[in-house]
């Protein structure tokens, strides 16, 4: 039988980016984790960031290429968000 890690055609990356609010409760960040595993997804590695308001612009600015009008996901953080 052929593992699904040892078949490169067969894995995918995902990234999956949870927010403070979540990250901040154990309880909510544990509920995340299942979840995500009860879907078939694997969790390969895991880091944890603080990002600063012009990190999170220059992440979500690819994007908004062909937007008519720009995301606002970086004003929509919490208002301590890169306050550190």
């Amino acid at each position: 039988m052929t593992s699904i890690l040892r078949s490169p055609q067969a894995l995918q990356l995902t990234l999956a980016l949870i927010k403070p609010d979540a990250v901040a409760h154990p309880l909510i960040l544990e509920a995340v984790h299942q979840q995500i595993l009860s879907n078939k997804f694997l969790i390969v590695r895991t880091r944890e960031l603080q990002w600063k308001l012009e990190d999170c612009r220059r992440f979500y600015r690819e994007h908004e290429v062909g937007q008519s009008e720009p995301i606002s996901l970086p004003t929509k953080m919490p208002s301590n968000f890169g306050g550190h």
